[in-house]
């Protein structure tokens, strides 16, 4: 994995006990399937109390996996695992693995995963102190982290 990813990761703490905003797929003009998960997740390293909304698009989606029940809202349990496997990146929501760590392979997410997206390209976007309606976003709200 990538410094940055791992650095969203370990100041994030891997966005457990946090809640998944949104996932799922579009097509980008133009582009290849992608994915985007938003999530509201706690800063575990900043001075003061703070939450943030963490935007993860995957683009050029090789495979994706989305079995949650609908109407209901997702509470993040065991984490979001970002890692690069095989040349792709993923992106898993609370996968539980043979492991306690993060899984070794992709044949272990497909197994094992019920939310996920790998793909050839990775994005990481953050909002800052999200206490913002995300539908009424004006231009340089959102800041790269990648």
């Amino acid at each position: 994995m990538n410094n940055i990813a791992t650095r969203l990761m370990t100041e994030y703490h891997n966005l457990d006990d946090g809640l998944v905003l949104s996932f799922g797929f579009f097509y980008p003009i133009p582009g290849k399937l992608s994915v985007q998960g938003l999530f509201y997740a706690k800063n575990h390293l900043a001075f003061e109390e703070r939450w943030d909304t963490i935007k993860i698009i995957i683009e050029d989606v090789v495979d994706l996996k989305i079995l949650w029940k609908g109407n209901q809202a997702h509470s993040i349990c065991t984490g979001v695992h970002l890692l690069k496997l095989d040349n792709l990146w993923c992106l898993d929501v609370d996968g539980v693995y043979e492991d306690i760590d993060d899984p070794k392979s992709i044949a272990e997410i497909q197994s094992f995963g019920d939310c996920y997206a790998t793909g050839k390209q990775l994005k990481i976007f953050i909002i800052p102190d999200c206490r913002i309606d995300l539908n009424n976003l004006t231009p340089g709200q959102e800041h790269p982290y990648l």
